[in-house]
């Protein structure tokens, strides 16, 4: 299995997120976000950006010393979805977030993964 990130920032945004966060993973770049329009991943509206569990997982990182900064690229008000998409072609699951914290549980996409077609 290979997995690919997809985000709109900067080619050094995407080098520190694939060296820190994602080493095992290819980081795409998307700047003008025409992945998320062609899968038809919605922007945020104001539910999705002040939902409780955003405001949650903001408050538990800024504790844990991350803080969002300046964004690099792109549209911070792109909604995130996770898809696994085998070498076929076939899309064996689509996610697509409720808010900007919402996101599949790791064994979840794992079993999407191993028992696609």
């Amino acid at each position: 299995m290979q997995v690919a990130v997809i985000g709109m920032g900067d080619a050094h945004e995407a080098h520190t997120i694939h060296q820190q966060y994602a080493p095992n993973t290819w980081c795409l770049l998307d700047q003008q976000r025409v992945a998320y329009q062609a899968f038809v991943v919605p922007r945020a509206g104001m539910r999705e950006m002040l939902d409780v569990s955003v405001i949650k997982a903001a408050i538990d990182a800024r504790r844990e010393g991350f803080s969002a900064g300046q964004p690099a690229g792109g549209d911070v008000m792109q909604m995130p979805a996770t898809f696994v998409i085998h070498r076929t072609g076939v899309i064996s699951m689509a996610y697509y977030s409720r808010s900007m914290a919402d996101h599949p549980a790791d064994h979840i996409v794992m079993q999407a993964a191993e028992h696609g077609v």
